[in-house]
């Protein structure tokens, strides 16, 4: 399942970026996040890792995942290593007169063949409003 949300944000792509890139902001904007944990040490960038779940429902999901793009204030890409079959992306471009268009995109396949495919039409709303609320809370948290 792909989705994407976008949110225009009324702030430079930078001051964006201090949020998108700073692994200790994510509980202030990620809706509907049950954990976050650094799983690595060290700097942000590839190769970092970050256990994170979601609450879906009444279910939590998630797993290990790992920066794999972290291009400044551009892109910042991330893959599920553990859990489910996860993808996602954080892409800003300027808008102008100091505005960023923000993109948030995710893809994800819960195991189980069939039975994981529906499963995966189920949560999509669900996810859906988990994606709006986050790219809200992205766009009050870098505005204020």
């Amino acid at each position: 399942m792909r989705l994407q949300r976008s949110v225009i944000v009324d702030v430079d792509p930078h001051i964006v970026w201090k949020h998108v890139s700073d692994p200790g902001c994510y509980p202030e904007f990620m809706a509907s996040l049950e954990r976050w944990e650094i799983v690595t040490a060290g700097p942000v960038g590839v190769g970092s890792r970050y256990t994170v779940h979601w609450k879906v429902g009444s279910v939590p999901i998630g797993g290990v995942v790992e920066v794999t793009e972290f291009d400044e204030a551009r892109d910042l890409a991330f893959i599920g290593i553990t859990g489910v079959g996860l993808r996602g992306r954080f892409r800003l471009r300027e808008n102008g007169q100091g505005r960023t268009k923000v993109t948030f995109r995710l893809s994800y396949e819960a195991p189980g063949g069939l039975l994981g495919l529906i499963a995966d039409r189920v949560a999509a709303r669900q996810v859906g409003r988990i994606m709006d609320k986050t790219v809200k809370n992205l766009k009050e948290l870098a505005e204020s």
